[in-house]
């Protein structure tokens, strides 16, 4: 089973969500290339957070993503929208699915 990593925030003031979406789309690249990167998600809660959900082949290539990616133009392209201090993340090993196959769309691998 995929190791699921999610990451909430709430966007700067005058933020739209074009612009967050844009900023997300434009990690997906860089997302590609590191090790066990499965597929990602993004969605927007009716409270105004957003949450991206990340899914990975290991517990250890999640975590080793965010070194990875810290110095991307892309992550600080995201990270330039967002309150810095409304950040939340956390890796989760799933422990029941009801399939074992992810069916990628339209950007996945």
């Amino acid at each position: 089973m995929s190791v699921i990593e999610i990451v909430s925030w709430k966007t700067k003031p005058g933020v739209a969500d074009k612009e967050i979406e844009a900023a997300l789309v434009a990690m997906v690249p860089d997302l590609n290339a590191l090790p066990g990167f499965l597929y990602q998600s993004a969605g927007k809660g009716s409270q105004g957070r957003w949450v991206d959900v990340y899914y990975w082949d290991s517990v250890k290539d999640a975590h080793a993503s965010n070194e990875l990616i810290a110095d991307k133009a892309s992550l600080a392209t995201l990270l330039a929208l967002v309150e810095l201090d409304t950040i939340c993340m956390e890796v989760i090993e799933p422990v029941q699915a009801s399939s074992d196959t992810v069916t990628l769309g339209e950007g996945g691998r």
